[in-house]
């Protein structure tokens, strides 16, 4: 009896845990999951509200082209539309540089265009850079120094007034930028806080609690800001947490992150649950087709990634053309706008005429204007043949180009899922499937291939629309990692290890040391001569306790090893004439091995 008693008092002690439970949670902790919740009302409140105002805009436009008297009349709203973003682009700018793979240095403004790769640019701002030890900056000061609050609502009009007048485009990178932007701006410092530290203040000690220090903190910040913009449109919380996460890291593990980048997710989904009053997804699907399990079913899928993944390598070759031609053939950003706006018009009006002439379907205008999701939506219903489908991939395709590049403010993850959508269409027609069948794949496959997210976009298929499409998407996501690795539409995923462009034309390359260099110094060598580039670091191979060593600024007289690794600043050109010069060494030695 008495251990039992023994035993009864334990248990009555050990639910001390309940009451203790807020303490098992570090302070840390307590205030990241309250920064997460509020970003996630914050950001859901402004990227719900752009949302409605771009679809009511451009429904209202587009009832106004149909029911005029021309079809002539799309002209105005897109040329006013294109104004309008030009002014806001040269209003208050920042801007983002960028050298291509042809080797050309662009401007990207912080408003214009795909606003997913200045979320990028934004969110790695408070790492440690060589840039930053060049300029004696260093932290989250860096990001305090750029816009927040201002930035939203320059991209948040811009957006509005590029899509609502009928340019083609996703809302996605628009509102990723934003919730960057709006979560930073939380956090950053004011001059009403500043006087209250002064005082010492409640509000002075809310502050000091609140306001991150450190680069960690203000990332996962940045991170729940965009994942939770993001859930607001695909109705997806666990895969727009993934996709703002793989974006950010590629394939680094950042689950810490993660975990607080889904609660503003979730919050962001539920709100937008409670004003939806129905599952937020962007497609409407009246049925949920089972997909089968048959040989001939996953062969059509084989042949579908296939068409996808040329898509795509299509796409971004086209993106590159048009990029050239509207910014280094078109500087002055007045005409740049128009003509983008012109080029998107043209199109519309075209596919207007030929799908009028050939009574293919009278949605022709929405065939190419707007975001595309009333097509997709009519894709799902089996809507579309075979010729509307590709006719819509090709007009899309160079309408959401002209928009984005010529400085619309547009994203591409939306017209990303519009692509394989046509595609699985018009196979879905030649094989005689039920269009969701494979049109889910599809939207898999182009995440793949297009915006290299696999892991979020085997979760928005299985989210939206449910875990029979489990195994269709994970055949997907091996076919489009096959046939796309490596690729992606931001530019900014591509950076490598090895060479960091820290200024326009300006890298830090890693360059292994050759065996003819071994047992020399760069004052042997005659480094700096021979290549006119500074070494600023060395990787010891081998240091005196036999680990490897890094050195900042190493001697000129220290021996050099076969296996060191030399961190050398320098302009572009130098760096590709070294790498040459060491391609030569290094086959020498296999030569003579």
């Amino acid at each position: 009896m008495k251990s039992i008693g023994s035993a009864l008092l334990d248990a009555i002690k050990h639910l001390n845990i309940v009451r203790n439970l807020p303490k098992s949670f570090d302070e840390e902790e307590q205030r990241l999951a309250l920064q997460s919740v509020i970003i996630g009302v914050a950001v859901w409140a402004i990227v719900i509200s752009l949302k409605t105002a771009v679809h009511w805009l451009f429904e209202s436009v587009l009832h106004l082209i149909e029911t005029g008297p021309s079809p002539w009349l799309l002209f105005l709203p897109l040329l006013l539309g294109a104004l309008a973003v030009a002014w806001l682009a040269r209003l208050r700018p920042s801007v983002l540089y960028y050298r291509d793979k042809r080797g050309y240095v662009h401007e990207l403004n912080d408003i214009e265009g795909d606003g997913l790769e200045r979320a990028i640019s934004l969110y790695y701002t408070s790492e440690p850079s060589f840039e930053q030890a060049l300029t004696g900056q260093e932290g989250v000061e860096v990001r305090w120094e750029l816009p927040t609050f201002s930035l939203a609502i320059r991209k948040f009009l811009a957006t509005l007034v590029t899509l609502g007048s009928g340019g083609s485009g996703g809302l996605e990178a628009s509102v990723t930028l934003i919730g960057e932007s709006v979560s930073a701006g939380l956090f950053k410092p004011r001059s009403v806080t500043a006087v209250s530290g002064q005082h010492l203040t409640l509000m002075a000690r809310f502050w000091r609690w609140w306001q991150p220090d450190k680069t960690d903190h203000l990332q996962t910040a940045q991170l729940s800001g965009i994942a939770a913009a993001v859930a607001v449109l695909l109705g997806t919380p666990f895969a727009a947490a993934f996709f703002a996460s793989e974006v950010m890291y590629r394939y680094r593990p950042v689950i810490e992150k993660l975990v607080y980048a889904l609660i503003s997710a979730m919050v962001a989904f539920f709100l937008t649950d409670l004003v939806t009053e129905g599952h937020p997804v962007p497609f409407e699907t009246e049925l949920l087709y089972v997909p089968p399990t048959s040989g001939h079913y996953f062969s059509v899928l084989l042949l579908l990634g296939v068409c996808v993944s040329l898509v795509s390598q299509y796409f971004r070759r086209l993106r590159i053309s048009f990029e050239h031609g509207f910014h280094d053939r078109q500087p002055n950003i007045w005409r740049r706008h128009l003509l983008g706006a012109f080029v998107t018009g043209a199109v519309a009006l075209i596919v207007h005429y030929v799908t009028q002439y050939f009574d293919l379907t009278e949605h022709g205008l929405e065939l190419v204007l707007g975001p595309g999701e009333s097509v997709v939506n009519m894709a799902f219903a089996g809507e579309l043949t075979i010729a509307v489908a590709l006719i819509a991939l090709v007009a899309k395709m160079i309408a959401t180009l002209a928009t984005i590049t010529s400085g619309g403010s547009a994203g591409l993850l939306v017209p990303t899922l519009f692509f394989g959508t046509m595609v699985a269409s018009a196979l879905a027609n030649v094989f005689d499937y039920e269009p969701m069948v494979l049109i889910v794949p599809a939207m898999v496959a182009s995440l793949v291939s297009i915006a290299n997210v696999p892991l979020a976009a085997i979760l928005f298929a299985v989210e939206a629309f449910g875990s029979v499409y489990m195994v269709p998407a994970l055949f997907m996501m091996v076919i489009g990692t096959i046939l796309a690795h490596e690729q992606t539409i931001y530019r900014t995923q591509r950076d490598t290890y090895e060479s960091r462009q820290i200024l326009p034309g300006v890298s830090v390359r890693r360059v292994s040391i050759p065996a003819s260099w071994a047992n020399q110094t760069l004052i042997d060598i005659d480094f700096r001569r021979h290549f006119d580039l500074n070494v600023i670091g060395l990787v010891e191979y081998r240091s005196e306790d036999g680990r490897p060593r890094m050195r900042l600024g190493t001697a000129s007289s220290t021996v050099l090893e076969e296996g060191d690794t030399l961190v050398v600043l320098g302009r572009d050109e130098k760096l590709s004439e070294l790498e040459s010069y060491l391609e030569v060494e290094y086959a020498k030695k296999e030569r003579g091995n």
